[in-house]
């Protein structure tokens, strides 16, 4: 994952929050470095510490911290525009034990969208977790697939697929009203 922009607009309308974890700003400068800005913009959540990050697949995740949160484990906030908390584990290096609160699991997702699924060695299939972004799907495969090379993990279309937009042949007439048919 590579730093995004640090002057740009860092929270938008778009972004929601995705989860809360536990994490010390010592553990997420070791993975991450430093933090990007200082959050004293006057937006209403307080002085704190941001890391703002893309992946390759265009994954956009944004951690706040509060400042005074720097001496031990405090709840940082996952900001991202698509609720994909696995996908955004994933390329933090971070696992679901650090998680304290989740977004998708006060609302479930949609199962409508592309679906990363695992295959083991027996051959049984586990859905992980349906992604709305195909990309970003694939690119969760991969990561998934990259650290546990004994198992394999794809990609599939779930839901409701799109409707064509052919035409059906009509296999019916409209009657003619001429003076022979009236008589009828």
């Amino acid at each position: 994952m590579k730093p995004l922009a640090a002057n740009r607009l860092v929270l938008s309308r778009k972004q929601h929050r995705a989860c809360t974890l536990s994490l010390s700003r010592a553990e997420l400068e070791q993975r991450l470095g430093p933090p990007l800005a200082l959050g004293d913009e006057g937006d209403g959540l307080g002085p704190r510490y941001r890391w703002e990050y893309q992946g390759e697949c265009g994954l956009e995740v944004l951690i706040d911290l509060p400042r005074d949160a720097s001496h031990g484990p405090r709840e940082a906030v996952l900001w991202m525009k698509h609720l994909e908390v696995e996908h955004a584990l994933e390329h933090l290096g971070l696992s679901t034990e650090h998680v304290l609160w989740r977004a998708d699991m006060q609302e479930p997702l949609p199962l409508d969208g592309w679906a990363v699924v695992r295959q083991d060695e027996a051959g049984n299939r586990f859905d992980i977790c349906v992604l709305s972004v195909p990309d970003h799907a694939e690119c969760l495969a991969r990561l998934l697939e990259a650290r546990s090379p004994e198992q394999s993990y794809a990609m599939e279309l779930r839901g409701l697929k799109p409707a064509s937009r052919r035409t059906s042949p009509r296999s019916w007439a409209l009657p003619s009203q001429d003076e022979h048919t009236a008589s009828l």
